[in-house]
């Protein structure tokens, strides 16, 4: 039995998870299905796949118990719903006894979700690594005054949560650059997109079963599906207008929700107006009627309104189908990205009524092009969108955030000669000049800049006399990719990677500084081992490779440097 640094007897190490056992992941969600919806459907779907790979992964959501529940997975009954979020009384004393009792490597939280701020005030929680799932930002309409208040009230919770998380999964590229809340923290931020199941066999039998759904689209040239919660920002009204006057094309919409009524007396304003308006609200159905309906369509629509439509999952189902898509080329939102990844479908302006009623007409026109183009879009959900991608992704960035003491060379190696090389993440431009300065005064230290300001480049003037790279352009894995390579071509050290305003603020030449001597620090100090701490958001290298390099000359773990 191993004892921990406080010589109380402990069955695991408290440094990182143990060897003879699976990786331990504990996720907080909103929902989870049956209950319907983006999130929820991932969720299930990563959690599954997470099991199936050997990471033993459970989760707390809200929500009523349901008799076929599995063990792992613990719903928290909600007594209130306040505008939009739900208020489960019971969710904080459910959390703090799942960690307890499961006693997690990774709490895995998924936002927007105002449940996850409970962990804030756990010390049990704060002691876990925090993986935050950034699925969408909380988006305020100007004419909300209620919904402006409460985000006063929630913002800093927010701000207090990925301060704390230790890296942050965004779903696409574009929705990672527009995400205002995100900016602070881009430099511990990875895009990392969302993925499906594969269609199984079971699931295209149940669809197949559900044939007479054909039935709806009557004798339609063009066959157009819309999935989504009959609501604002999913943008229904103008696929309806859009469709209008096209006496051959049919529009299924398979969803129900409060914008309902409004859309029927839309759809019958489009008939007297136009002459026709084939559209059929066909209300909630069934996973299989929806795969049924996915089947028989010709192409698919989403022509949502908003960055609410962070990425835009249904139209990896659609692709799954092997369905062409059509989607909002929304400023923020991943859904042209999700459609530019396929390269068979076309994006249009939100909102604008003529480019969807073109859109509809290119369609028709290219009828003949359509199924040739679903094939691409199926290779490309195959290809890039796969839930088995995204687990293998999210894994690595588990290991990354893990404490590895195993990493720690057994016998003393000689450090790295040669000039250090210092790592400063940039987030606000006035950083620029003052990096100059501190370049300028510590000749003996190579200084490389990552723009992590946003996607915005600094004027070529400020960057003069500064090794730089974009993170918007690069991405983390490329930048730590040029570190690694730097370092080998070079000869140089790679000492720490920190946000600029802590290298900015540090006196001297020699950036780590002596942590304070705590119980543990006397703990390593007896065995050789000297504890220096790189600053407060100083970065792991992340991967396996880039890993093993810098545990040849030191083991990075968090903010903290271990050096024997």
């Amino acid at each position: 039995m191993l004892r921990n640094w406080w010589g109380q007897p402990s069955a695991e190490p408290l440094d990182g998870p143990s060897s003879q056992r699976p990786q331990r992941v504990l996720h907080v969600g909103k929902f989870y299905p049956p209950y319907r919806g983006g999130m929820e459907s991932f969720l299930a779907d990563l959690i599954e796949q997470q099991r199936a790979n050997g990471i033993d992964a459970r989760a707390v959501v809200h929500g009523d118990p349901l008799p076929d529940d599995p063990p792992w997975l613990i719903r928290v009954p909600v007594q209130i719903t306040l505008v939009f979020a739900p208020i489960a009384l019971g969710f904080p004393l459910a959390l703090h006894r799942a960690i307890r009792a499961f006693k997690p490597d990774v709490l895995h939280l998924h936002m927007p979700n105002n449940a996850a701020f409970w962990a804030l005030i756990m010390p049990a929680a704060r002691r876990i690594a925090w993986v935050t799932h950034w699925h969408s930002d909380v988006l305020i309409s100007q004419w909300d005054r209620v919904l402006q208040l409460c985000y006063q009230i929630y913002r800093p919770f927010e701000t207090k949560l990925l301060r704390q998380s230790a890296a942050i999964l965004a779903t696409s590229p574009p929705y990672m650059a527009a995400s205002v809340p995100l900016q602070r923290w881009l430099f511990k931020t990875l895009a990392i997109p969302l993925g499906l199941k594969p269609l199984d066999q079971e699931v295209l039998e149940q669809a197949q079963a559900e044939s007479p759904q054909l039935q709806l689209w009557g004798n339609a040239r063009l066959r157009v599906l819309s999935v989504g919660r009959l609501t604002y920002y999913k943008g229904f009204d103008t696929l309806i207008s859009a469709v209008a006057g096209f006496a051959d094309v049919q529009l299924i919409i398979a969803g129900e929700g409060e914008q309902r009524k409004e859309l029927e007396a839309l759809i019958a304003r489009e008939r007297d107006q136009q002459g026709c308006a084939n559209v059929l609200l066909l209300g909630q159905v069934s996973e299989a009627q929806k795969h049924a309906l996915f089947n028989s369509c010709d192409i698919f629509a989403l022509a949502s309104r908003e960055r609410t439509e962070a990425f835009g999952l249904v139209l990896i189902e659609a692709m799954q189908h092997g369905k062409p898509c059509i989607a909002s080329d929304l400023d923020g939102s991943g859904m042209s990205w999700v459609v530019g990844q396929s390269g068979s479908g076309q994006c249009y302006a939100p909102d604008q009524v003529q480019a969807w009623k073109e859109a509809i007409r290119q369609a028709l026109a290219a009828k003949a092009q359509l199924a040739e183009r679903g094939i691409a879009a199926q290779q490309a959900a195959d290809a890039y969108f796969t839930i088995g991608q995204c687990e293998r992704r999210i894994a690595e960035v588990y290991d990354s955030i893990l404490p590895a003491p195993e990493r720690l060379p057994a016998q003393p190696q000689a450090a790295a000669q040669g000039r250090p090389l210092q790592i400063a993440v940039v987030q606000q431009a006035a950083q620029w000049p003052l990096l100059r300065q501190w370049q300028a005064s510590h000749p003996e230290s190579l200084l490389l800049c990552v723009d992590a300001s946003g996607p915005r480049s600094p004027d070529p003037q400020v960057l003069a006399g500064l090794a730089h790279v974009s993170l918007a352009e690069l991405g983390w894995s490329d930048v730590v990719a040029l570190v690694q390579r730097l370092a080998g071509e070079q000869a140089l050290s790679a000492l720490s990677i920190r946000a600029a305003a802590d290298l900015l603020g540090e006196t001297g030449s020699e950036p780590p500084q002596a942590a304070p001597a705590g119980i543990w620090q006397r703990w390593l100090a007896r065995r050789g081992i000297r504890h220096l701490q790189l600053g407060r958001t100083a970065l792991q290298l992340r991967g396996e490779e880039v890993a093993a390099w810098a545990s040849a000359r030191h083991a990075l773990v968090g903010r903290h440097l271990f050096v024997r």
